[in-house]
């Protein structure tokens, strides 16, 4: 049965001063569909320098079930990844301070090392080399086809989805074996 949930969009606050609890601004929660199978408490982190493209990115990753942390550039960006848990980060080829390849950077120095999927404007094959071969874990053009960002953003998670299950399979046997949880 597929429930509808709301999962709230968050954003950095621009640099104008202008900021509600820690920096980050609330928008009012979308409504979204999520699938039988729950992801949990997952985030993912948008990034692009265009509000239009940003918002229609986090709506996506919303119906994926996951939450959103919007970033306008790089350096909002690093603060976020600095301070939440982030399972996954959509962004622009080009941002207003900097590259795609500055947040590759940025999730290898963080904790959680999550993929990347770069989105371009005008993407086209020696950009869509480039961006894998620095390491994105995919590279689509915008908008991109229906239905295709969901599935990449499925397959990225899918290991950390991998792994969360075997963890719980591992320690509901050892609770079956009589071992303490």
């Amino acid at each position: 049965m597929i429930q509808n949930m709301a999962v709230p969009t968050i954003h950095e606050a621009p640099s104008s001063g202008e900021s509600t609890r820690g920096g980050c601004v609330f928008t009012q929660p979308q409504r979204a569909r999520r699938s039988p199978r729950k992801v949990g408490s997952l985030y993912a982190l948008v990034v692009s320098s265009d509000e239009v493209v940003q918002q229609t990115l986090a709506d996506t990753i919303a119906q994926c079930g996951l939450g959103a942390f919007r970033a306008f550039t790089v350096g909002e960006s690093r603060r976020i990844l600095k301070r939440q848990q982030i399972c996954l980060v959509v962004c622009d080829d080009r941002l207003i301070d900097g590259k795609y390849e500055d947040l590759l950077n940025a999730t290898e120095t963080s904790q959680t090392k999550a993929p990347v999927i770069v989105v371009s404007l005008v993407g086209d094959w020696p950009d869509y080399f480039e961006a894998m071969s620095a390491g994105a874990f995919d590279f689509l053009a915008y908008p991109p086809i229906p239905g295709e960002l969901p599935r990449v953003v499925r397959h990225a998670l899918e290991p950390r989805a991998l792994r969360d299950f075997e963890d719980a399979e591992s320690k509901r046997a050892e609770f079956l074996r009589g071992g303490a949880l």
